[in-house]
């Protein structure tokens, strides 16, 4: 059964690409076939939303880091890093102002 799964995510239907309507049709479908009970159609279920989750998870950390290192290259600076220049900037200002 597992096997069976695996096969279908390596041809083509991917754990990203299934949505919630997708892998509970897929499911049913194997149910309806006798290829897997209820019990294993919802543990099924419930293994392949989980592991999508973890899979856009890590996706959006591989592509948050490529955004970030590319910013990097380029010479971008964090907002936040802005915002904190900028308060170091008034404060010297302020100081400066005052000794004068």
């Amino acid at each position: 059964m597992k096997a069976l799964l695996e096969k279908s995510l390596l041809l083509g239907l991917g754990t990203l690409s299934f949505t919630k309507e997708k892998a509970e049709k897929f499911l049913k479908e194997l149910e309806e076939r006798g290829e897997v009970t209820t019990a294993e159609a919802k543990k099924l279920f419930y293994e392949l939303m989980e592991k999508g989750e973890q899979e856009k998870s890590a996706l959006k950390e591989m592509i948050q880091h490529q955004v970030n290192e590319v910013m990097n290259n380029l010479g971008y600076i964090k907002k936040e890093d802005y915002f904190t220049l900028e308060e170091r900037v008034k404060e010297l200002e302020a100081r400066l102002g005052s000794q004068e």
